[in-house]
């Protein structure tokens, strides 16, 4: 009896909060304005006299489309998965406290962010919370309110994600990489999706290398399909000068990857060394105690609270503390005790970075919002109507001590060594209007971007930077494709970008060829490896090598991905030759019946494969056929010709629709996608009688 009661008092006073919710979020939705129109492929254009105005209306519509990915991190935002997912989600929640995250934001939103951005970002927490105000029986209704903090928590915290720094400290306390770092390309496990974030691509092109005084964009970035990092498409516009259109992130208002009247950009994932360790000494009388600079100091301490899941709706609170040193939050394990140190660890002004990226009218407003340096890292591709194409390196790379080896954990018992600034933009490589005329990026080394003679030099460059050296097999297939034509031509730009072949100077072909020499006596294995002998090393539909050949070099793709050493290539090859015999009957069925994009209902054969420029990486499905679950997701053509204007075109993987599988949105770009055809953006050329599927004007009217 007891029971009931207690939850019939908790649905009394939720509905009172939540009235008092839907009350205020409708009351603050009367400060803005914005019409959202939505393309015959349901892609929203949002438009407004001011910035807020639009960030009102992307938010609404995006929780229209995909309101369950926009919910999906508040959680992990919120340091609450411990009631999501126990005692596992609260070794999560402890690390984001630890790093003190919503404190800081918490403390520095009113200094640290512009009057603009401030704007902004309340804007689009409105325009949630109006959504949910609508939609009071959405089974997301207990994630609401979104604050203005959880999205700049949002910003904060994939910022870490991506520079690998949450990973770094999984390292250390797993206790891997002490003999060697390797910092780089060890992603981390908090978030499902960690492991499709794979790899982009970004390619440009001016004059130089078009030969028809135009100049090209491509925007690439490879990301998960599915799930809070994936894809959505959509342009905002404001009489403030707001004109961007590209991706977004569910959580973000800013465009992250696309392209205004006059110029755009791609990012692609790049592996900077972006964080330290440092040894402590502990004082062995005193574990509260550390030595530095001759004395033993006192370290700061911090309790933390913990709510945890048990069973059902019970929840308990646990208290966890939490160490720092002047280098920062301590880590205690069973090999030493360890302070870690990275970039952007005090740093909240990743939306401010993003704003100035979305207002920029020329290169020098691009390379002044890149100059903030709140983005940690990623690799930049541009490229302009004024024909200027870059190539940026990005890593807020710290201003370490030259002639220590930063690979290792250092010293901490000296201040001297904690770094405190990072190094000017100057000081990372930035390419500028190549000779060469063209500009690719793949998630390869930065000193081979272009052409041989105007690439630049790594010795130009501190080796403290900690940059990456690895190649893909993408960045050889694209500078093999760039180099062996004088001019690119748009069908030549675009055939590029679709080009599914692998390189025979890549990593995998190299791992693939050991099986060349190997003498097999078993039949199967025999014809097995004649297939691989025969292989063009391509992986479109009527491909009869390709199964068997992706199957053999996908193990090297994942451990390299990992940093490990990839198994025995014969053990691979005699695994995947059961596997195709066991699921086709044959050695050699067409990759068109064993690579496909998959929604709902529908399933098309999709060319390409993982690591080629058409990347589709696929997980093996219990029928035995590859689904596509990262890589090319939206892509994006921009170009302009001899007379500054604008062209582009884009598709999404599957559409706009990211949820509602009633809305032929949902999956209507799949044939396109799958043609490898591309769609008008209609930023610049909308026909309202032709390319106009609705118009609504937010807030709707109260009657309605």
């Amino acid at each position: 009896m007891k029971k009931i009661l207690y939850i019939l008092l908790f649905a009394f006073f939720f509905q009172i909060l939540n009235a008092d919710f839907k009350a205020e979020a409708l009351q603050k939705a009367k400060n803005y304005e914005a019409i959202v129109t939505r393309d015959i492929w349901g892609v929203p254009h949002i438009e407004g006299k001011t910035d807020a105005d639009v960030a009102f209306g992307i938010a609404y519509a995006h929780a229209e489309d995909d309101i369950k990915n926009l919910i999906a991190n508040m959680a992990l935002y919120r340091a609450q998965m411990g009631l999501k997912e126990g005692f596992d989600g609260a070794i999560t929640d402890y690390l984001i406290k630890t790093l003190e995250i919503r404190e800081r934001v918490n403390s520095r939103y009113e200094v640290d962010l512009s009057v603009e951005v401030k704007k902004v970002i309340e804007a689009y927490t409105d325009g949630l919370n109006y959504w949910a105000a609508l939609n009071p029986k959405s089974d997301y209704i207990k994630d609401f309110p979104i604050t203005k903090e959880d999205i700049v928590v949002g910003f904060s915290l994939q910022n870490l994600f991506f520079s690998g720094v949450i990973s770094s400290i999984e390292k250390l306390q797993s206790g891997k990489g002490l003999v060697q770092k390797e910092t780089a390309g060890y992603r981390s496990n908090l978030l499902e999706w960690q492991d499709l974030v794979l790899g982009s691509n970004a390619f440009s092109a001016n004059p130089n290398k078009t030969g028809d005084g135009s100049t090209r964009l491509m925007i690439n970035s490879h990301q998960p399909l599915e799930g809070p990092v994936a894809w959505y498409e959509a342009h905002v516009q404001s009489e403030e000068g707001w004109n961007m259109m590209g991706g977004v992130f569910p959580g973000s208002p800013f465009i992250f990857v696309g392209f205004n009247e006059n110029l755009g950009w791609g990012f692609t994932v790049n592996k900077p060394d972006l964080s330290d360790s440092f040894l402590l000494k502990v004082n062995p009388e005193d574990d509260n105690e550390y030595w530095l600079d001759g004395e033993w100091v006192p370290f700061k301490k911090k309790n933390f609270k913990l709510p945890i899941k048990l069973w059902g709706p019970f929840w308990w609170t646990f208290n966890r503390e939490a160490k720092y040193s002047i280098h920062g939050p301590v880590l205690e394990t069973d090999h030493g005790v360890y302070a870690v140190r990275f970039s952007g660890m005090e740093d909240i002004k990743q939306v401010e970075q993003w704003y100035k990226l979305n207002k920029s009218k020329n290169k020098k407003d691009w390379l002044d919002a890149m100059k903030l340096r709140s983005i940690v890292s990623f690799n930049a591709v541009y490229a302009d109507k004024e024909s200027n194409i870059i190539f940026l390196h990005n890593s807020s790379s710290p201003k370490r001590k030259e002639g220590i080896d930063w690979t290792h954990p250092v010293d901490g018992t000296k201040s001297s060594l904690v770094w405190n600034e990072i190094v000017p933009l100057k000081d990372i490589p930035l390419l500028i209007n190549p000779q060469s005329g063209w500009l690719i990026s793949t998630n390869q080394d930065p000193f081979k971007v272009t052409s041989e003679e105007s690439n630049l030099s790594p010795s130009d460059y501190s080796s403290t930077l900690g940059l990456q050296t690895r190649m893909t097999n993408r960045a050889n297939r694209g500078l093999e494709l760039f180099s062996e034509t004088e001019y690119v031509s748009e069908k030549k730009f675009k055939n590029i970008k679709f080009d599914n072949s692998y390189s025979k100077n890549s990593r995998a072909y190299k791992y693939l060829e050991q099986i060349f020499e190997i003498n097999f006596e078993e039949k199967d294995l025999i014809d097995a490896q004649r297939i691989l002998k025969d292989w063009d090393l391509k992986t479109d539909f009527n491909n009869r090598s390709a199964a068997l050949g992706v199957c053999t070099i996908s193990p090297e793709w994942l451990a390299e991905q990992g940093q490990r050493s990839p198994p025995p290539v014969e053990t691979v090859f005699r695994e995947c030759v059961d596997q195709m015999n066991k699921i086709y009957g044959r050695l050699d069925p067409l990759w068109s019946e064993r690579n496909f994009l998959v929604r709902g209902d529908k399933k098309i054969s999709v060319q390409g494969g993982p690591d080629t420029l058409r990347a589709i990486y696929g997980r093996q499905q219990k029928e035995g056929y590859l689904k596509a679950q990262g890589g090319d997701g939206l892509y994006i053509y921009v170009e302009w010709d001899k007379n500054g204007n604008l062209k582009s075109e884009s598709v999404h993987q599957y559409g706009s629709a990211t949820q509602d599988s009633a809305s032929p949105h949902f999956d209507d770009q799949m044939d396109l996608y799958a043609a490898e055809k591309l769609k008008d953006t209609f930023y610049s050329n909308f026909n309202e009688d032709e390319n106009m599927e609705s118009r609504i004007t937010i807030p709707l009217p109260e009657d309605s």
